[in-house]
């Protein structure tokens, strides 16, 4: 084969494969949210700089709640637990981990404080609470379509460029805070699937930090 046909059987395979490729499935969040779980990935720029990493996450409404944040190879680099009152975030390969507040864990993860009925909003695209309700403080936009594709709630901003087909489920969406702004890529979500409750086994077996000694550990691992 010559080289001018080398290149086309290439541009060949490479289009044929996209031509190929299945649609994104069309997604609509149940009436009533119990549970959701994916993965997705995430670009986030804050004081210290611009960090990508991909994270799995299983929440259980209204507060209940497990992100794990993976390292190059897929394994966890940190974990943030949320169950009742009890938020955690973990340092595995440290054997270490924090205590603190839902919202003190979970602006660990995105640079700003956020509730497990928010995010499940972010991630899901439903912000009605489980009696129909918004959840309060909020302000949102909406699409020909009927679907939020912005919000704010004081100096926390997102907006959503990109659904999947379907009911109002976001592909992706940006953020702004106080102190970090950022980009989720969503894969498609499962709803209502049941929530695998977590093991609190690393209390005994990890050592108790404070936060100024996690967020030390943390500069380390960046």
């Amino acid at each position: 084969m010559n080289e001018k046909g080398t290149v086309l059987f290439i541009l060949f395979l490479l289009f044929g494969a996209a031509a190929c490729r299945p649609p994104l499935p069309a997604l609509a969040p149940p009436a009533e949210l119990r549970d959701l779980a994916g993965n997705a990935s995430l670009k986030i720029t804050g004081p210290e700089g611009t960090a990508r990493s991909k994270f799995s996450y299983a929440l259980a409404l209204p507060d209940r709640g497990r992100v794990d944040v993976l390292d190059p190879l897929g394994r966890t680099a940190l974990q943030f637990l949320v169950e009742g009152e009890e938020a955690y975030l973990v340092l595995p390969s440290k054997r270490a981990y924090g205590q603190g507040s839902r919202n003190d864990v979970l602006e660990k993860f995105l640079g700003f404080p956020v509730g497990l009925e928010e995010l499940a909003g972010l991630l899901a695209g439903r912000w009605e609470k489980a009696d129909g309700t918004l959840l309060p403080g909020w302000s949102f936009e909406r699409d020909a379509r009927g679907r939020v594709s912005a919000g704010s709630r004081g100096d926390l901003s997102f907006e959503v460029p990109e659904h999947f087909p379907g009911n109002g489920v976001p592909r992706r969406l940006s953020f702004r805070g106080p102190s970090s702004e950022g980009t989720v890529t969503l894969l498609p979500p499962r709803f209502n699937r049941g929530f695998a409750p977590f093991s609190w086994s690393f209390r005994d077996r990890f050592k108790l930090l404070s936060w100024d000694e996690v967020e030390r550990l943390l500069r380390d691992e960046s």
